[in-house]
């Protein structure tokens, strides 16, 4: 039989987005999970691609979150898709902005507070990928750190300004539930749901994550005023639930 495989950096929220369609879908899969940077030749090797997750479905190569979520969603019945045919243009242009935005800012966030921190960092990171990286992590944290900072422009400017726009979508989610509806497109679970309970993970810590995540009382304390706001939110109430209901 072929076998299913996901090319991963296990934090990512990108990644968690393709664990959690699998899943969803009852798709078994094996998990190749790399640290930052020595992800590198698993995504080229299989996907031709720097980014992750990749997806390698027996051959077939499906690379970026939103097309692996797409692909998933052709194996379903109609009545259990991500992607319900009369909401697609919604739910697509929903999807977009909290993957553009949302996890672009969440995710330069993070990284602004861990990159200071080497123990942590790889602790986290480092979870379940092959024992080698694991112990080179350590000492070429410092490049590593350098590359990311340059690579995802983390500055704190950036990270203020990324955090307004954080702030928006969660008032845009707010807005939308508050008329009573438990998802963000009509009555269902969709990927719109999906898409933004992944990005917003990183500002409020769902327990159930597909790695061990810090919670907010281990979490670095320049870090906790953030995490605990968002978690009081309805916004982040509603990421919350949905990691809690709606993920296998």
């Amino acid at each position: 039989m072929p076998v299913t495989r996901l090319v991963t950096i296990p934090m990512s929220h990108y990644c968690e987005k393709a664990r959690w369609g699998l899943t969803r879908a009852g798709i078994a899969y094996d998990e190749l999970r790399h640290l930052q940077g020595f992800h590198y030749l698993w995504s080229f090797t299989i996907g031709r691609t720097p980014m992750v997750p990749v997806l390698d479905d027996g051959g077939h190569i499906v690379t970026d979150s939103t097309d692996i979520l797409r692909y998933i969603d052709t194996k379903l019945p109609v009545e259990e898709r991500l992607y319900p045919e009369q909401a697609f243009d919604e739910i697509s242009r929903l999807e977009t902005r909290f993957d553009e935005v949302l996890g672009v800012e969440t995710r330069r966030w993070v990284y602004h507070h861990f990159l200071s921190r080497p123990r942590e960092s790889i602790q986290i990171a480092g979870y379940g990928v092959p024992k080698l990286e694991q112990k080179l992590g350590r000492p070429l944290f410092p490049l590593l750190r350098g590359f990311l900072k340059k690579r995802l422009d983390v500055t704190a400017e950036n990270v203020r300004r990324g955090m307004e726009q954080v702030d928006g979508i969660f008032e845009e989610v707010e807005t939308r539930l508050a008329d009573g509806r438990r998802y963000l497109c009509g009555d269902r679970f969709t990927a719109a749901d999906l898409t933004f309970a992944c990005m917003a993970a990183p500002v409020v810590l769902p327990p159930n994550y597909g790695i061990p995540l810090p919670q907010l009382e281990t979490s670095p304390p320049s870090m906790r005023e953030t995490v605990e706001k968002a978690q009081k939110r309805a916004a982040g109430q509603f990421a919350l639930r949905l990691f809690s209901e709606e993920k296998p």
